[in-house]
């Protein structure tokens, strides 16, 4: 099997993973210098009605029945007319306290509308005529750190994201726990090189069994941190949960990735986009509380992202067509906040299937992700930099 098919059809579908060369056990527990948080809003997340462009006339024209009034919506302070979805208040105080922007417009050229192909060139950065293998962080890395690279918290199938390489040491898992609890039946085993099949299946053993036997190590340091993230419920709640007891637990990961559904909203989109960002914007200020509590908040970055917006106009049945540009968030101690990036898509100037064009190209966020935070030279440069950090 190639390395995409092992993981699509193994039975150890909530620990599977691509793990080279690991040695978990001779290395100390010691929290990450850098901490990155990919949210993946799953579905296509409407930008226009996330940050809400007050400042753009045509946009109570365009969205009709589900416009965002000025009234219900969080105005943001030095925001140029922009304002925040009602549903996002619990993250609104960031804002203010500059530790949240915005990018906006952000797309790549030739938009592609396929849920399954859009996420795929967000998640290689490649480009839309083009098909990459390896998650964009197979560029990054590799020269950043040895060991463990990321961790994948999912409630279902098996989805490394960006992570997905493979000259990445990185797993998924539901959470910590029931990784654990399935752990224990794995025996350790010796690599065996007596066919490519078997060396692939024998690697993934033992790899797993390295995985685990860190994880049991340093996840009885502190134990588990719900009690500090107790008032706050749902799936994206728990994996932050998990994300939260991995890192004050010192598990030597510097990238975690967990996802937020429900922002695929064809109908009845003020609640459902609504639902889906309270949950997001919950879980996202119950965990900043965490790391703000541990002194570690200035060490996270959190970047969210979408396969694509949606279209500028309202549809027949009360909500929005998938589209191309969107806006994304970026949260963290360290972060420029309280500004605005990138520039808001010209509602005047639709192509032929009604949507805006991008104004700035993803891959820039990634440069500059790869360069002021974590170090490292990127092949995104020519995209330019962004300077949120």
């Amino acid at each position: 099997m190639d390395r995409r098919d092992f993981i699509k059809y193994s039975s150890l579908l909530s620990m599977a993973g691509a793990m080279p060369e690991l040695a978990f056990a001779t290395q100390k527990p010691t929290l990450q210098k850098k901490i990155l948080v990919l949210v993946e809003l799953k579905g296509g997340n409407d930008g226009f009605n996330t940050l809400v462009p007050h400042h753009d006339p045509l946009y109570e024209s365009y969205r009709g029945s589900i416009a965002l009034s000025k009234r219900a919506t969080i105005p943001l302070k030095n925001g140029g007319g922009r304002a925040l979805a009602p549903s996002l208040k619990a993250i609104a105080p960031l804002w203010n306290a500059s530790q949240m922007a915005w990018i906006e417009g952000v797309g790549y050229p030739h938009s592609v509308l396929s849920h399954f192909r859009s996420i795929d060139i967000w998640e290689t950065a490649s480009n839309a005529d083009e098909v990459l293998d390896n998650g964009w962080l197979s560029k990054i890395l590799p020269r950043y750190k040895k060991g463990l690279h990321g961790i994948a918290i999912n409630s279902g199938q098996v989805d490394l994201g960006p992570l997905d390489a493979t000259n990445l040491n990185s797993i998924t898992m539901q959470n910590p726990y029931t990784f654990l609890r399935q752990a224990r039946y794995i025996e350790d085993i010796k690599p065996s090189r007596q066919t490519a099949a078997v060396a692939h299946i024998t690697n993934k053993q033992h790899q797993l069994y390295d995985v685990s036997k860190q994880i049991n190590q340093r996840m009885g340091r502190r134990g588990s941190t719900h009690n500090a993230m107790r008032q706050v419920k749902g799936k994206f709640a728990r994996s932050l949960q998990s994300v939260t007891d991995l890192i004050l637990n010192g598990v030597d990961s510097p990238v975690y990735k967990v996802t937020q559904e429900g922002f695929d909203t064809h109908a009845d989109q003020l609640g459902k986009q609504g639902n889906a960002l309270y949950q997001l914007a919950s879980g996202l200020a119950s965990f900043a509380d965490v790391m703000k509590q541990y002194n570690i908040w200035d060490r996270v970055l959190i970047v969210t992202y979408s396969e694509f917006g949606r279209r500028a106009k309202v549809n027949k049945s009360n909500g929005t067509d998938h589209g191309t540009a969107s806006a994304l968030m970026v949260l963290g101690g360290k972060v420029r906040g309280g500004r605005l990036y990138g520039k808001h898509p010209n509602l005047s100037n639709l192509d032929h299937n009604g949507n805006v064009h991008y104004t700035t190209d993803f891959r820039s966020v990634y440069a500059t992700i790869g360069q002021r935070w974590l170090g490292q030279p990127t092949p995104w440069n020519r995209f330019g930099m962004i300077p949120f950090i």
